[in-house]
């Protein structure tokens, strides 16, 4: 299969990414975990996009002036680009079940949720005096989470684009994808 960007963003899209896991690891070792956390969720929004790149073209809801077709936006939420990753892990699609462990996106999702209502609470008397335990909490584990995350990507990438894999998007997939058009 052919890839769907080109080679030579490649070797900048890698510094890209190690430059911010490397801001994420600064962060959490000088304890500002606020920072980590929001970088974590934007890694983790970047990953899942790079994820939906590689096959959104399949689904037939998808093409055209689909929410998920905006050449090159990432406006998805990331709560739906993981729901979207893990229905086809629902529906046995080897390249994500090969890849991605099926527990991987419900902590993710948790994960998210949490962090958002730290950030939510962020500026509450209430909240005030726990914030750097929770938002420390929230940091090491989406760390933990994000390591597992970039392995899954790069596995499922090797898997997608190796030349004797056919990816077949799943017609049960495509009929609950959010690109699908409300009177289908």
């Amino acid at each position: 299969m052919e890839s769907t960007e080109p080679m030579e963003s490649r070797p900048e899209r890698v510094d890209m990414h190690n430059y911010f896991l490397d801001r994420i690891k600064k962060s959490m070792d000088s304890e500002n975990y606020i920072e980590a956390s929001w970088l974590i969720y934007a890694c983790f929004e970047n990953r899942f996009f790079r994820t939906l790149e590689k096959y959104k073209s399949y689904c037939k809801y998808c093409r055209g002036k689909s929410k998920c077709n905006k050449k090159g936006k990432n406006e998805l939420a990331l709560i739906t680009k993981i729901k979207c990753v893990s229905r086809l892990h629902e529906n046995g699609v080897p390249c994500v079940v090969d890849t991605f462990r099926k527990e991987l996106f419900d902590e993710i999702v948790v994960w998210t949720n949490g962090r958002n209502d730290l950030m939510h609470e962020l500026l509450t008397l209430d909240f005030y005096e726990d914030i750097d335990v929770k938002f420390r909490k929230n940091a090491e584990t989406g760390m933990r989470l994000l390591d597992e995350t970039y392995k899954s990507c790069t596995k499922f990438r090797e898997l997608f684009y190796d030349r004797d894999y056919e990816f077949v998007f799943p017609e049960k997939a495509m009929d609950v994808c959010p690109c699908r058009p409300k009177d289908k």
